[in-house]
């Protein structure tokens, strides 16, 4: 097999001090390089972050993306984000007309708007223009930059119903898509309830007619649209965690369908969604990830992989960005590194030889937990940077 190389180019902008230097750089590239070499051989990988909003672990996830694509042949890239965008998308490079921008729009402003992200996206793009690689939503739930599913969707789907009904319910779908509710069209249960039903009405519809590829991707979006509304009033975080959870697994199998289950494939997501299992986790205990799923039908084909931080801070995109407190010493990332060390990487054995300890790979909080079985391998780096999210599409820096 050839030995995976990493390009640390984004790693060296965005580690400050004594990190950046070259010595430092080797050394991160060693650990990276231990982690590629693992994992180069699975079937699916999903690269997890603690919280969307961590700089540094972005610029990571990107090196590893371009490892994996370049040295180790996955082809095809699931992210958690809508399942219609990209859909569209995939359509746009069908036709040759796809642009960086489209890509951007496509995986939603948590991620497309901040510097640190914008080398991930010009190498999707062209990774994906050349034929290279395949890019995939797995999520049921819009985003802001939804811009298909906004403006098209409702139509799209509305027109596999008879006259009588079409229109009342592209209404209905494009007033929920776009959050135009009003006084006389409140968001309630009786709404919810007439718009499910519009969605059951044109899933059978679909499932009525002679099948084709136009009619398996509607009847997908259809379906994806009625599980994401089925949750508008779910009040219990673990249900709605689990429902979503299962409905991108959903939409991963039929993707790998799609695609004769061949090939191999990264997943871009949470760590708290990568994880092979949260019950090590007390206060995830009944919590279903998207991985626990991958992990039972791949077993050890697949891999999670979580990211961590000794110190340093996160900035989410629209919410107040935090520091990190210094991890304390019989911590997991007070333990892991060095004194010098900017980054390493755990591999499953080193994360059992340290038992059950106090880590936060899953939205930066301490929890107790033996985290080989919740993840498969951990990065830790000394400070995690956070986003930096002042980029509008292909226009540049505001």
């Amino acid at each position: 097999m050839k030995r995976p190389t990493i390009v640390f180019l984004a790693l060296a902008a965005c580690a400050p001090g004594p990190a950046s230097a070259p010595a430092s750089a080797s050394a991160e590239q060693r650990e990276l390089e231990r982690l590629v070499a693992d994992v180069c051989d699975k079937q699916v990988v999903l690269l997890g972050e603690s919280e969307h909003g961590d700089g540094r672990t972005w610029a990571i996830k990107t090196a590893l993306v371009r490892a994996l694509v370049d040295s180790c042949g996955f082809e095809a890239l699931f992210i958690e984000s809508d399942i219609y965008e990209m859909l569209a998308l995939e359509h746009k490079y069908a036709a040759g007309t796809a642009t960086a921008r489209d890509v951007a729009n496509a995986i939603g402003a948590v991620w497309s708007e901040a510097r640190e992200t914008q080398p991930w996206i010009g190498f999707m793009h062209a990774a994906a223009a050349a034929g290279r690689l395949k890019l995939r939503g797995l999520d049921d739930q819009l985003h802001s930059t939804a811009y298909y599913a906004q403006r098209e969707l409702p139509a799209v789907l509305a027109a596999w119903l008879p006259p009588g009904r079409k229109d009342a319910c592209e209404a209905q779908i494009a007033r929920h898509h776009l959050w135009t509710y009003d006084e006389d069209h409140p968001h309630s249960p009786e709404t919810q309830a007439a718009l499910v039903k519009c969605l059951a009405d044109i899933q059978a519809a679909i499932a009525g007619a002679a099948p084709s590829p136009k009619a398996a991707e509607d009847l997908v979006m259809a379906s994806n649209l009625a599980r994401w509304v089925a949750r508008d009033f779910v009040v219990d975080r673990r249900d709605g965690f689990n429902e979503r959870d299962r409905s991108m697994f959903a939409n991963f199998v039929w993707h790998r369908r799609r695609q004769g289950d061949a090939g191999k494939t990264i997943v871009w997501c949470a760590t708290v969604h990568a994880a092979k299992d949260l019950e090590a986790i007390a206060a995830y205990r009944g919590f279903s990830p998207l991985g626990q799923y991958v992990h039972a039908q791949y077993g050890e084909r697949a891999a999670a992989i979580g990211f961590s931080a000794w110190s340093g801070a996160t900035q989410p995109r629209g919410r107040a960005g935090r520091e990190l407190s210094v991890a304390p010493p019989a911590s997991l990332e007070g333990r892991a590194l060095g004194p010098e060390q900017a980054l390493r990487y755990l591999d499953a054995a080193e994360l059992r030889a340290l038992g059950s300890v106090e880590a936060r790979p899953i939205n930066h909080e301490f929890q107790r937990a033996a985290w080989h079985e919740v993840l498969d391998g951990l990065v830790v780096v000394r400070r995690e940077e956070p986003a930096r999210h002042d980029v509008i599409g292909e226009r540049g820096v505001r």
